[in-house]
């Protein structure tokens, strides 16, 4: 970023950008293309809509939505007004919503839709400081405090008229100190805590993560991460400043055809998709069988080789170029072209990536970028380059951003992109940055010889077992999840003899397993109980538990009939595994596999 604040560059860029394509929209039709100008108008008509409804600068304003282009349109609209936008899982039940817009005192929020409205007028009466629900979608008639986001723009643009040049003026007013966002932390541990960033933090991450990895002008990202985590909020702020084109998924359950369908250069996503993605390409092998298997291991194992020269940094051989460019032509293009065919690279962040999966696909001729960072980091810490990278580890910390490990191999970092406050939490402030700046991540990890980042895991996580061994979970649930069978894995075990596990299955692989072995059963809760999977599954951690030391062996497991969800607590929205809700579901069953002892 050439400018201090975002507010500046957002500016900026919709000059630059012109009738560029910034974003593709998708409808009934397909995409609709929108350009920079387009959304520039969008943005400042928001913008003056809040400022005639008397928003003040420094005003907190709530986005409660999926991803889609009107919460980006939000998003601008608030940074160049000077409030202070504050992201909501859509995903959050009733009570998170409340505490949140409680906490953060906003005055107005965007709902997508008649049920997230729902969600904030369940509460609404315990909601003093909010006075205004806009809607998105749907109609705001009749609606107590509800107006449309159109409604909304109307007003803008006769605020407009009346007050030229006022979006402009309030963007020179704001200054790089001055809070740009506070983002609620999903709270695997606790209740959410309000993350105040300013402008300058920001402004450095986006800088630094293109100075790291540089995305051209025009080229085209998928975007369905949720706009509520820091990780889809960082690419929505890196391919403005880079100047891409953003086209966005319908949802993510159809990521993979609107693969197919956009075309991206780029992806970013959190390992689930990548490890959906492992599962089903290893069940279709499975299921093809025959000549079509063989074929796909020949090939791997050209692939791999391939991969390994070019992880040295080595110039592929003739003869192993050739037999790659005739796997390529057999399987690996193949199911490329499912992707759209014009990947670069994917980029993987939110949490632990299993290496073994970043290698498959690589093979297959499809790199992962990894990268590590937090809410209160303004996202990025460290990520892996396309030109200088290794598998396992989240790469080397971005420029201007030092990071070292604690005597109890807790990952500090340190940098003009650590946030400032946790909202309304001095204490809690104090506990994340000490006297010298330094962020204390509660991560564990380590840093090679070549100064790549690797992490092992929580530190809260760790478990300790009876016999004082010391065990990252996340290892192993990686290794149990990399199976196609296996959709989830929760390994524990703190303070016992040795570690259990709860397990749940892959619906589409199992079933069709449980059909090719003559089991008639179609219902996956059903088969979790049957002999013949709890064999299979069985089996499956016996052959990971080979490659383990004897002490992060699974000794016994519980198989369950259900996946664990955002729904049922056990997810945040970002897919990770909520330890305690876990715990606190679960608990009687996972002691019950040590009565015994």
């Amino acid at each position: 970023m050439k400018e201090t604040t975002l507010s500046k560059m957002f500016l900026s860029r919709i000059a630059q950008g012109g009738d560029a394509v910034r974003y593709l929209v998708p409808g009934e039709g397909g995409y609709t293309p929108m350009t920079f100008r387009q959304a520039g108008e969008a943005a400042k008509e928001i913008c003056l809509g809040m400022m005639a409804a008397g928003l003040s600068k420094g005003d907190r304003v709530a986005i409660l939505s999926g991803t889609r282009v009107e919460w980006c349109l939000i998003d601008i609209a608030a940074i160049l007004g000077g409030f202070i936008p504050v992201p909501i899982y859509p995903s959050n039940l009733p009570d998170q919503v409340e505490y949140i817009l409680a906490h953060s005192g906003a005055g107005v929020v965007f709902v997508e839709d008649e049920p997230q409205y729902n969600k904030v007028m369940s509460c609404v009466s315990r909601l003093p400081r909010l006075a205004s629900v806009v809607m998105m979608t749907g109609s705001a008639a009749g609606r107590e405090k509800a107006r449309t986001l159109d409604e909304l723009r109307e007003r803008g643009r006769e605020y407009g008229k009346a007050n030229p040049g006022a979006v402009e003026k309030r963007a020179e007013e704001i200054r790089p100190e001055d809070d740009l966002t506070i983002i609620y932390t999903s709270g695997t541990t606790g209740p959410p805590k309000g993350v105040v960033t300013r402008h300058s933090n920001y402004a450095f991450n986006v800088t630094s993560t293109l100075e790291a990895v540089s995305f051209p002008p025009g080229s085209m990202f998928l975007m369905f991460l949720p706009l509520a985590h820091s990780l889809g909020r960082i690419e929505h702020f890196v391919t403005w400043d880079a100047m891409t084109t953003t086209a966005f998924a319908r949802g993510l359950q159809t990521v993979a055809e609107d693969l197919a369908v956009a075309r991206p250069e780029y992806m970013v996503s959190v390992p689930r998709l990548y490890e959906k993605f492992y599962a089903r390409v290893l069940a279709k092998v499975e299921e093809d069988g025959g000549l079509k298997k063989a074929i796909f291991q020949w090939a791997m194992g050209v692939g791999r080789e391939v991969s390994r020269h070019k992880q040295r940094g080595e110039k592929i051989p003739g003869f192993l170029a050739w037999k790659n460019g005739i796997a390529d032509r057999l399987v690996f293009g193949k199911i490329r072209a499912r992707m759209g065919g014009r990947l670069r690279f994917f980029v993987s962040g939110g949490a632990p990536l299993a290496q073994e999966i970043a290698e498959f696909l690589h093979a297959l001729g499809v790199l992962i970028i990894e990268g590590y960072g937090l809410t209160e980091t303004s996202t990025i810490v460290s990520c892996n380059r396309p030109e200088q990278y290794k598998f396992g580890t989240v790469g080397q910390p971005l420029p201007g951003t030092e990071v070292r490990i604690a005597p109890d191999g807790e990952i500090l970092a340190r940098g003009r992109h650590i946030f400032k406050e946790y909202f309304k939490d001095p204490e809690a402030t104090r506990e994340a940055i000490d006297a010298e700046g330094w962020m204390h991540t509660g991560d564990i990890g380590v840093l090679d010889g070549d100064g790549f980042l690797r992490i092992t895991d929580r530190k809260k996580d760790i478990i300790v077992t009876s016999g004082g061994k010391n065990i990252a979970p996340q290892n192993v649930e990686n290794l149990l999840k990399n199976d196609p069978f296996i959709s989830q894995a929760f390994v524990y075990g703190d303070r016992r003899k040795y570690l259990t596990a709860l397990v749940t299955l892959s619906p589409d692989e199992i079933l069709a397993w449980a059909s090719k072995k003559g089991i008639a059963e179609r219902d996956v809760k059903a088969l979790s109980e049957n002999p013949e999977v709890l064999k299979l599954i069985q089996e499956r951690i016996d052959e990971v538990n080979r490659g383990l030391a004897s002490f992060e062996q699974v000794k016994k497991f519980v198989l369950l009939g259900t996946d664990f969800s955002q729904e049922t607590g056990e997810l945040t929205p970002t897919l990770k595994v909520r330890r305690k809700v876990v715990v606190g579901k679960y608990g009687g069953l996972l002691d019950a596999l040590y009565e015994k002892d």
